[in-house]
Parts: C-alpha cells; sequence; structure tokens
C-alpha cells in the first residue's frame, strides 16, 4: 500500500471508533523488569522530608515537602490531613517529587508520601507538621528607664500559643549574652537584642524572630527656652534636652490650675492667643511612659509674660509757622513706660508711671510716630504737630472720603480727595501715616489741583512737605476710611488630580463660587456643592454672598496639574500546580512602583494587599479586584480592574478511544480527552511494544489525536506548563491497547487494460463501499459502490475499499490495476483528385500509425457505411465522415472527423469590363468580374488587328489589367483540375474626342456681397469643382465665394478626365478711377472715367465755380476696366477757360443695390 492511501484514509474511517476503557496495563510491564533495574541502578531511597513545625505568622503558612528517591524513575503520590483528619489535599502519582502546600489552619497535620517505582510501591511515609501560630510579641522598639529603678521588658506574651516550647536568648550591644528566659530585667541602657524560636528534638529551629529594642536612661528632664519672656505680639519655644515626647502644661504663678497643652515634642506659645493676662508663668514637661510607668520624670522652667506699654494721646499745640519748633505733644501714660521715642528725632523722654502726662515741646509741624518700651516690649502711637500760617503752596483740604468697594471678584481700596488751595505743587510731597506711626504712603504731588489718593481702610493721617522736607503741613484731623470685610474660604493653591476630581472649598458662609477654569469657561455653584476640575491650568474661584453688600467677594486661585492614571494590567506571575499557590502582580509598564498606590480586594471589597504582588493560597478563589492609583494626586476616577482567581486544578481524568487498526489503512486514530481541558498545556505520548521496549512519540508532542499504524500499548500524559507562571506539572496519565483487525471487505477490478484515451471502469462488488482510487500520477478520487472511474493514464491504478456502514466489522482491502495507454490515431480526410466529370477521390491521411494497424471507417450523411479502405472516390455530393481506431485496442473516444463534397461547378458567369482608351492616356484599365471563389487560374489573351492571338503570361491570376495597345483583349478562368469554366471578349480603341474645359485663370468676387460671375466651363458628362483639394461641388456650372485655388475636373461621355486651375481675389470696394488734369484740344490728356467690376451704372457731373454744368455723361453696361464717358475739355465746342472744375460722380450696384457719389476736381489747362 503506498503513503498516499493512508493519508487519504486518515480521514476515511471518520466513524469508525472503537472505545477501549484505558487502563493502568503498564503494571506488568513495571513488574517484569523492576527487578533487573534496581539491581542495576544504584538508586536514592524515598525519604518523606520537610519542616516537623510551621509558624503561622500572616494567616497562612508554606510548607516544602520532597520525597527524595529518583524523579526520573519514581512516581510520588500525596496526601495532606488537617487536625479533624479530613483530607486537606490530594495528588495522584506523578512526576512529583517536590510540593509546597499552603497551610491554613493552626493544629497538628499529617502529610503522607506514597513512592512506585517502575509501577511497584516501594515506600509509605508519614510525616506530622504541627502549624502553630505566631507569639504576640510585645517588645517596643524603644524603652525609657530610670537610674534609680531596674527596667523589666519581655519578648513575647506568655498567653501565646505554645509558649512553653520557645527558647529566648538575649544580647546587650556588645553582644553579650545577658538574658535567656522570656523576661529581661536590666539598668543598662543601650541596644539590646532577643532570640526566640522553638527547637525540636532533632535541632530544627522553627518561629525564629529576631527583635531589637533601645533602652535610655532618664534621671533629669532639661527644658530649653528660646528666651526668658515674650510680648504680645511676639512667640516663646520650648523643647526638652534630651527630646522626648510628653505632655506639656502651662501654669500661671500663683494660678492652682495649669493648662495641657497636649502630647508633643516641643511647645510654642502665642500669648495673643494661648495666656489670658500678663506675669510669671512656668512650663512643666512629664515623660509619658506607658513602657514603663515607673519611670516618669518632670522637667520645668519659668517665663514671663511682659506687659505691653500702652500710652494715649491727650492733645497737640500747633507749630507757629515752617521749621518753628514751637509745637508739643501731650500724651498720657496708661501703664508704666520706661521711655518714649520720636521715632526719626533721636529724641527719647521717660521713664514715666502710669497716668502721668507727658509733654513733648519744640517740635516742627508734622507727623510723627511715637514710640514706647516698658522692658523688652515697646507699642507705637502716631500723632500730628498743626502748623499755623501754613505756606500758600502747601495748603489744601480734604473732602470725600470714601471706604471701601466690593467688586465682582474683590474689593478696591478707599480712597480721599485733596484740594490744592493755590493751585498744583508737583515739587511737594505727600504722606499718608497709619495709626501707629507706620508710613503707608510717601509719594511726589501730582501736577493737579484735585487728585485722590487711594488707600485700604483705617486710620491715618496726612501732610504734606515741601522737597526739602523743611515745611510740614499735616492734616489736624485723623483720617478714617471705612473698611470692609471679605468672604471667606479656604482652598489648596495647587493641586495634583488624575483625569478629575470634585473640590469643594471649606467655608462656614452661605457663599456662591463662580468658577473660570483654563479654558475661560464659567459656572457657578453654591456652597457645599462639588466642583470638578479636570483641566490643567488656573482656576478662579470667587467666592460671593449674596443679598449683601457689606462683605466683599474673595477671589483664589488653583493651580491644577493633571496627573496621568495609571496604566496597569493584572498578570499571573506563579502558581503552584502540585497544591494550587498562586501570585498575581500589576504590571505598571515601567511606571516606578513607589510613585502609586496598589489596593487588592476581595469578593467583599475588602483590601487584602497594598503592595505590588498579591499571593493567594489554593483556598482562595473567585473574582478579586486591583485599583492602582497615582500616589502624589487625588484618585482617579476609574474602576478597579477585576480579575479571576480560579479554583487551582491539581489533576485531570484523562480518557483514550481509538478507531480500529487495519492493514491498508486508515491508521488507527487515538483520541485523548480530558477533564479541565483548559488546564492542560502539554501532552506527551510514549508506546510500548510485546517485549517492553518504549518509543517515545515525540512527533505527537501536544495533539489530542493522533494517527498510528503500528500495534503495541499507547499512553497519553497530560501536563500543565507554564513557563511564565513557574508552572510545572503533570496533571494525569493514561493507557491503550491497539491490536490490528483481520476481516477486510470484498470486490473485483481486471488485474491490466489496454486503453486509449479513456476507460470508465466500475468495480464487482456486492458490498456497500467507498472505494477510494489513487492514479498513477497520485490523484485520489473517491466514489461509492456502482460508479465509474475513469481510467485515463498509463501505470498502476491503487484501489483501495472501505464499508460504508458505520460502525464496520470489515477494514479495508487494496488491489491494483494495470493500465497501458496507446496514442489515438492522428488522421484526416484529403481530398486525393478530382476529375472534370464532377467525381472526386478522398484519402485516410495517416500519420503515426501502419495501415495494417487501424481499423478505416467511411459513412455517409445517414451514417451508412460507404467504405473501409485508405481511398474513397465519391460520384454523389453530401456529407461524408471517417474514424480511424487502432487495432486490438478499447476504442478512442474520438469524434468521427465530417468534411462535405459540394456539388461541381462546370462553368461560371464571366464578364469583362473595360475602360476607355482616352486621347491623353497612355492606357486603360481592364477588370474581370467572376466567382473567385470557384475559381483557382485566370489567363489574359491579346488579338491584334491581324488576329494574331497571344497569351499576356505575364497578367495570369490578375483580376485586373492595363490594355496599352488597341486591339482584343480576352480572359479566360479555371478551377483546380483545372477545367475551363468560361471567358468573355472587349476591344480597345483610343478616343478622338478634342472638346476640352473653358475657363478663365483668374477671378474677382466680393464675398462679403455675394458677388461673383457664374463659371461656365462648357458641355460635358460630369463635372468635380475642387477648392483647395475639396470638392465642393458636381454641378455644371459655378459661382466661387472663396478666396484662393480652385481645380476643375470634366469627365467626358466617354469616360475621359480633363483639368483646369484658376484663382480668386477679393475686390469688394466700388471705384472709379479718372485724370486729375486735361488739356482741351489734346486727345493724349483728354478726360476718360474707368471703373471696377461691381459698377453697373454711373452719372458723371464736371461744374465750373460757379455750379454751371459744363460736362455730363450718364452710363449703364459698364465694362470693367474699360474706359467711358470721354471728355476734350470743351464746352460747346470752344475751349472752357484754365481752372479748377468740380467733378462729382454717382455710381450703383444693380445686384445689391448699392449706391455711391464721390466729389473730386479736375484742373484744365492749356
Amino acid at each position: 500500500m503506498t503513503q498516499a492511501s493512508f493519508k487519504i484514509l486518515s480521514v476515511a474511517l471518520f466513524t469508525l471508533l472503537v472505545s477501549f476503557v484505558a487502563d493502568a496495563s503498564l503494571d506488568k510491564m513495571y513488574k517484569d523488569g523492576n527487578v533487573a533495574l534496581r539491581t542495576q541502578l544504584n538508586l536514592a531511597n524515598p525519604e518523606l522530608l520537610g519542616p516537623g513545625i510551621l509558624c503561622n505568622i500572616s494567616g497562612t503558612v508554606v510548607g516544602s515537602f520532597s520525597g527524595a528517591g529518583d524523579p526520573v524513575t519514581d512516581l510520588y503520590g500525596w496526601k495532606i490531613f488537617g487536625p479533624s483528619g479530613d483530607l486537606l489535599f490530594s495528588k495522584a502519582p506523578g512526576e512529583f517529587q517536590n510540593i509546597d502546600y499552603t497551610f491554613i489552619n493552626n493544629g497538628t497535620h499529617r502529610v503522607e508520601l506514597g513512592v512506585s517505582r517502575g509501577g511497584i510501591p516501594i515506600a509509605k511515609l508519614s510525616k506530622v507538621v504541627e502549624v502553630i501560630q505566631k507569639p504576640i510579641k510585645l517588645l517596643s522598639s524603644e524603652y525609657i528607664s530610670c537610674s534609680s529603678s531596674p527596667l523589666e521588658i519581655q519578648a513575647i506574651d506568655p498567653s501565646s500559643s505554645n509558649f512553653s516550647s520557645y527558647k529566648f536568648e538575649w544580647k546587650n550591644g556588645a553582644g553579650a549574652i545577658v538574658s535567656t528566659a522570656n523576661t529581661l530585667i536590666t539598668t543598662d541602657e543601650g541596644v539590646f537584642s532577643v532570640r526566640y524560636f522553638i527547637e525540636s528534638p532533632s535541632g530544627e529551629k522553627s518561629c525564629e524572630t529576631l527583635s531589637t529594642t533601645t533602652i535610655s536612661n532618664i534621671s533629669t528632664i532639661v527644658i530649653d527656652s528660646s528666651d526668658t519672656g515674650v510680648c504680645i505680639d511676639s512667640e516663646i519655644s520650648f523643647v526638652t534636652n534630651p527630646q522626648l515626647t510628653g505632655e506639656w502644661f502651662v501654669q500661671k504663678v500663683g494660678d492652682p490650675t495649669k493648662k495641657s497643652f497636649g502630647i508633643r515634642t516641643s511647645l510654642t506659645i502665642r500669648p495673643g492667643s494661648d495666656l489670658i493676662d500678663f506675669g510669671d508663668y512656668e512650663v512643666s514637661f512629664q515623660l509619658a511612659n506607658a513602657l514603663n510607668p515607673a519611670c516618669s520624670p518632670e522637667g520645668k522652667t519659668n517665663f514671663r509674660y511682659n506687659q505691653e506699654p500702652i500710652f494715649v494721646f491727650e492733645s497737640a499745640d500747633t507749630s507757629s509757622g515752617c521749621l518753628q519748633a514751637d509745637g508739643k505733644l501731650v500724651m498720657r501714660a496708661v501703664t508704666d513706660l520706661d521711655y518714649i521715642n520720636i521715632e526719626g528725632t533721636g529724641l527719647s523722654y521717660g521713664p514715666y508711671s502710669a497716668g502721668d502726662l507727658i509733654e513733648i515741646p519744640s517740635l516742627k509741624s508734622g507727623t510723627y510716630n511715637l514710640i514706647g518700651g516698658l522692658g523688652p516690649c515697646i507699642n507705637s502711637l502716631g500723632s500730628v504737630v498743626p502748623l499755623n500760617n501754613p505756606p500758600p503752596a502747601l495748603e489744601f483740604t480734604i473732602d470725600d472720603i470714601i471706604g471701601e468697594a466690593c467688586t465682582a471678584n474683590g474689593k478696591i481700596p478707599g480712597s480721599f480727595q485733596v484740594t490744592m488751595l493755590n493751585g498744583a505743587n508737583p515739587t511737594a510731597f505727600y504722606r499718608v501715616v497709619n495709626e501707629k506711626g507706620g508710613v503707608a504712603m510717601n509719594q511726589v504731588l501730582p501736577n493737579s489741583t484735585v487728585f485722590r489718593v487711594d488707600i485700604p481702610g483705617g486710620n491715618y493721617y496726612f501732610e504734606i512737605y515741601d522737597d526739602n522736607d523743611e515745611c510740614i503741613l499735616p492734616s489736624r484731623n485723623e483720617l478714617v476710611i471705612p473698611g470692609k470685610d471679605q468672604t471667606t474660604f479656604q482652598i489648596p493653591s495647587t493641586l495634583n488630580i488624575c483625569q478629575s476630581f470634585n473640590l469643594i472649598p471649606e467655608t462656614s458662609q452661605a457663599l456662591i463660587f463662580t468658577i473660570t477654569r483654563p479654558d475661560l469657561s464659567i459656572e457657578l455653584k453654591n456652597a457645599g456643592e462639588e466642583i470638578l476640575l479636570d483641566q490643567k491650568g488656573e482656576y478662579k474661584i470667587v467666592g460671593t454672598l449674596p443679598n449683601q453688600d457689606d462683605i466683599c467677594p474673595t477671589e483664589k486661585t488653583i493651580l491644577v496639574d493633571l496627573i496621568d492614571p495609571v496604566d496597569f494590567e493584572v498578570i499571573q506571575v506563579s502558581e503552584d500546580c502540585t497544591v494550587g499557590n498562586r501570585s498575581y502582580e500589576a504590571n505598571i509598564y515601567s511606571r516606578d512602583p513607589a510613585t502609586v498606590l496598589f489596593f487588592w480586594r476581595n469578593e467583599k471589597d475588602e483590601i487584602i494587599g497594598t503592595s505590588q504582588r498579591l499571593d493567594l493560597p489554593p483556598t482562595s478563589f473567585g473574582t478579586y479586584s486591583l485599583e492602582v492609583q497615582p500616589a502624589n494626586s487625588k484618585a482617579c476616577p476609574i474602576a478597579p480592574k477585576p480579575f479571576l482567581a480560579k479554583e487551582p486544578v491539581l489533576s485531570v481524568d484523562v480518557t483514550l478511544t481509538a478507531t480500529k487498526l487495519c492493514e491498508f489503512g486508515p491508521k488507527a486514530v487515538l483520541s485523548m480527552s480530558t477533564t479541565f481541558p483548559e488546564e492542560v498545556t502539554d501532552v506527551e505520548w510514549r508506546r510500548y511494544d510485546k517485549d517492553g521496549n518504549i518509543e517515545f512519540l515525540s512527533q505527537f508532542d501536544d495533539q489530542y489525536q493522533i494517527e498510528v499504524d503500528k500495534e503495541g500499548t499507547y499512553e497519553a500524559a497530560v501536563f500543565a506548563r507554564i513557563p511564565s507562571l513557574n508552572k510545572n506539572c503533570e496533571l494525569g496519565r493514561t493507557t491503550l491497547q491497539l491490536d490490528l483487525t483481520p476481516d477486510k471487505v470484498l470486490f473485483d477490478i481486471p488485474t491490466e487494460l489496454t486503453i486509449c484515451d479513456f476507460y470508465e471502469l466500475i468495480p464487482s462488488t456486492t458490498q456497500d463501499l467507498i472505494f477510494s482510487v489513487i492514479t498513477p500520477s497520485g490523484v485520489i478520487i473517491e466514489k461509492p459502490t456502482g460508479e465509474s472511474f475513469s481510467i485515463d493514464e498509463a501505470g498502476i491504478y491503487t484501489f483501495l475499499a472501505y464499508d460504508n456502514n458505520s460502525p464496520s466489522s470489515f477494514c479495508p482491502e487494496q488491489k491494483e490495476l494495470i493500465a497501458t495507454i496507446v496514442d489515438a490515431v492522428d488522421f484526416k480526410p484529403v481530398l486525393y483528385e478530382e476529375s472534370c466529370d464532377g467525381s472526386s477521390t478522398y484519402q485516410a491521411s495517416i500519420s503515426n500509425y501502419a495501415i495494417s494497424d487501424v481499423d478505416i471507417l467511411w459513412k455517409d450523411k445517414d451514417n451508412n457505411e460507404v467504405g473501409t479502405g485508405e481511398f474513397l472516390t465519391i460520384v454523389i455530393p453530401g456529407v461524408y465522415s471517417l474514424e480511424v481506431q487502432p487495432s486490438d485496442a478499447i476504442p478512442c473516444h474520438i469524434t468521427p472527423i465530417s468534411f462535405e463534397v459540394l456539388p461541381p461547378v462546370l462553368s461560371l458567369d464571366v464578364l469583362l469590363i473595360a475602360e476607355p482608351l482616352c486621347p491623353d492616356a497612355t492606357s486603360a484599365a481592364l477588370r474581370v468580374e467572376t466567382d473567385f471563389e470557384q475559381t483557382s487560374k485566370i489567363e489574359w489573351w491579346y488579338t491584334d488587328t491581324e488576329g494574331n492571338a497571344i497569351l499576356l503570361a505575364s497578367e495570369t491570376n490578375k483580376r485586373e489589367i492595363l490594355a496599352i495597345k488597341e486591339g482584343t483583349y480576352e480572359v479566360r478562368v479555371f478551377n483546380q483540375v483545372p477545367c475551363l469554366l468560361g471567358y468573355d471578349k472587349a476591344l480597345i480603341m483610343r478616343s478622338s474626342d478634342t472638346t476640352r474645359p473653358i475657363v478663365e485663370e483668374n477671378f474677382l468676387i466680393c464675398p462679403k456681397y455675394e458677388i461673383a460671375p457664374t463659371i461656365n466651363p462648357g458641355q460635358f458628362a460630369s463635372y468635380e469643382w475642387f477648392f483647395e483639394d475639396q470638392l465642393i461641388s458636381t454641378n455644371a456650372t459655378y459661382k466661387p465665394l472663396l478666396i484662393g485655388n480652385f481645380r476643375l475636373i470634366v469627365y467626358s461621355e466617354e469616360g475621359c478626365a480633363y483639368q483646369t486651375d484658376f484663382t480668386t481675389e477679393e475686390e469688394c470696394e466700388l471705384r472709379v478711377i479718372y485724370p486729375n488734369a486735361v488739356q482741351p484740344g489734346n486727345p493724349e490728356k483728354e478726360f476718360l472715367l474707368y471703373t471696377n467690376y461691381l459698377i453697373d451704372e454711373l452719372d458723371l457731373v464736371i461744374m465750373n465755380k460757379w455750379g454751371q454744368v459744363v460736362f455730363q455723361c450718364t452710363q449703364t453696361n459698364l465694362i470693367s476696366e474699360e474706359s467711358t464717358c470721354s471728355w476734350d475739355g470743351t464746352y460747346g465746342g470752344k475751349a472752357i477757360p484754365n481752372g479748377t472744375y468740380a467733378v462729382r460722380i454717382n455710381f450703383k450696384n444693380y445686384e445689391k443695390n448699392i449706391t455711391k457719389t464721390e466729389f473730386g476736381s479736375v484742373l484744365i489747362i492749356e
């Protein structure tokens, strides 16, 4: 059987399935060779290795176990039982030397291992694993102790599970062991470490932990302060040395209560808000030492809240004039004062007691800043010394005081109007001083009589001074600029957001917010409503309190930076297929994990992880989710990405089925199926022959269906191998025994066959079969019983038949047929001979066979046989056919060649057409007309005037010749035989006609008026008028209206052609010509008038200067360019006097009715 037959029938026995239940038939093979195998190989013995105690720290703990032995030959089966004896984990025997199992429950577990080698169990092992809860750690990272009492600390809580099994080892900073118990008692300070663990009898350590702590001895606490006292408008700070955390208290000396400022590491006091009254205060610090309550030392220190110096304005005496230091200020001391200074003067007064009047004399006019001091504290006050008799240039008035006013986004300052009473003074200056004496404004006076000063709300003094500051004119009264409060709300100045963020400004007022976005769009929001921030750039937010005008709006800005959301994907990075532990990771595409936040959630939406990786035990499965947000911005409005953590599949059931195995195919199809097919990534096949030899069928790797053509035991093993998850584990395996099926179908075909082109063969059978035939060229044809196969190639045909019924107990059968193909006869009927009596003989022309090797058959139109020889003579016209076949072969499928014998043509009509021999021509054309399809030869004969006939051999087979000589010409036509079919004669004589066309060479015409002569060349048979080689007329006469060259061709009655040429020129003006001088009595110089062809009539008048007519002439039927109206220059027979005479000519064209008058003159000279 050929390879192609296997290929075609690998699909043919598609439904002939015979299921074989897979079994573990390899056991016998393993058993037979096990003893020899174990003696030949020095294999390691199985051993159950793994921890006996596991410490459950995070809620689950992974235990790693190994079965030792030889992983190449051994199969390992695992079971793990829980504290209640229930089976927690089971793994069917396979290549599982090592497993990792995640323990969830605490308690005593049992791990069992069964190992087989070569199909024979060689070990059954068991191990107890104690899963214990991690101990409760008590040790803190630092302790504070007092040198007067020992410090007692513990590593773990004595109530911890299995506490009595722990061992402890304490070491000091020098590495010396200072305790081996859970408790350490010491008065030393420094760094201490403790290592604790549970030790098994074999020395294995479990739950081992190393912790460290720092112990500091504190005997006294010193409080350092930034100053010893503080004024009302400053602050004072306190910190412990060393810096500690504890509770801070402030208590006024003499007051039994003290105020707590909370637990902190330092304290800052701002008297204006933190203290009530001036005086001495005590600050105390008490160490917060919850880990060692017996050691709580306290530190104290004092400071003074200094009295604020206070004094008020009483009166002022005016200065009598500029530069006159005779003004005075009177103040009253409200508190004691150490001094009062006048800023900028170097003057100082004091000390004063409370209630004292303070006079400050010898002051020039102007505004003064008085600074009063009491101890370290100072206070200031602005006051004015008025001026009498001010210089006119500085005099002013103040009016039209306007307070602050609200705007759409805030407020504008208040203002007051200054009027210079004596005109503008641009060389002077003005100054505004606040109530505390501080300069709020100092400017050059504008060059205008009236001007306004814009200034925020408050109390001020105003003064004008000259350019040398020698004369100062202050306002006598304090200026009060009404102020306005503004709305209050809080928003951040900058904000990083992800895509969008809803901001709610913080405020206690019922505000309306106007938001201008970066794209300049505007929206309104009420207090408490969310403001959507979704654009990068500056947002302007104006808070307005509606329906009032006492509180102005406030405008604030937020600079928003858009942070891109985190592009992430949940990927599984590992899976332990033997136990089912899985790990997932957030792929954040090269983004720095430190810049993002991870939130892993379970099905209850509980956060179960905040790192980039999530580990799940085999008992945790379902729909989980991951949310990843930028760490440096508000959360992105994106939904967490769900992902399915599937329940781990640790093993699958494997089933094998097979179609039957036949000698001639098709191959047996082994089909493998499993439970949980989506878990299977790899498939491996092996075959065991009857001698136990193993064949690895790597060519079938990863195929669920294979085709095989050998008997034996077949094994399929399935695996889960995912390198990206570090997963490589066997899931299951099974075997199936495959044997050959002996029964075949029945059919018959010939063993040999000789054909010409093709033959339709129907195999003989009584069964319902499907035949698959492979042709010699390898083409496969498939047909059912009863249908034919075309045998059309030389070579071997392979017939493979199989039962069309399913299921069937018969295998396919295969037989061969040798086909020999001979060539078809290359033949054709050819006309061999014809006779003038009408008969014809045909021959069978054969090019590739001898006449003796073929069969010839001639037939008429009624399919009657009329001959079997090589030649056939036909007398009766009609349709005949010829068929020629090879002898001794199945006839070729050919169509006989038909041919028609037409009735013979024995005569034809022949007509000889002769052209005239014109007088000027060198020859005349002769043309024969007849049925040229029946003509094979044409002969031309010439007979001269003496009767001599000559064959014009050079003119043979020409249909047209030229007759050069006068005489008789004859044409004769023959067929191919040749037989004469007909003839005709013609007499050729030269023409003697002398008539020719008469036309002038040139004509004047006017196309514009369609004026032209009608040309008549004479009497002829036909006419052809050409303009520039284009035929324009065939009439006997022609009126040319085109300018250019013409040709006329005329034909005589005999058929001779004659031609002449002429031209046309344009002339469209009516023109006359006459002399401009006349000499009476001289015939050579008389008056003559000439006209062109367009003038049909004229009237000539010649007059003297008095209008008397001396000559008049009227003419019609004028001839172009001939003279008329002759005048000799006389009147009444006498010569007229010399001089100039007027000429008037009226002329006309009749055809176009054109009339024209021309005026001129003629000179008479004797």
